[in-house]
């Protein structure tokens, strides 16, 4: 049977390993947008599955911050733009 660590780390790596093709198939440059989607299948692989953590998850808070400052910037850009 294989760890939730191992499942964890392949499941992320097998989505990491899709987007960054599929995006870039599509003409997309943006990097905020990789950024983005590299987050969000973060938090989404380990609600999945729950991987075990021997101390605290500093990946998350540093990933939440970066996106909640991409989320705004472009917030503020379309506001701005109106």
């Amino acid at each position: 049977m294989v760890s939730k660590n191992a499942a964890f780390n392949l499941v992320l790596g097998l989505m990491m390993f899709a987007t960054v093709p599929v995006l870039a198939a599509l003409g997309e440059t943006r990097l905020d947008l990789y950024v983005s989607l590299f987050t969000l299948e973060y938090f989404v692989a380990t609600a999945l599955l729950r991987p075990r953590r021997r101390f605290r998850d500093p990946i998350a808070p540093a990933l939440l911050a970066v996106f909640l400052v991409i989320v705004a910037r472009r917030v503020v850009e379309i506001l701005a733009g109106s």
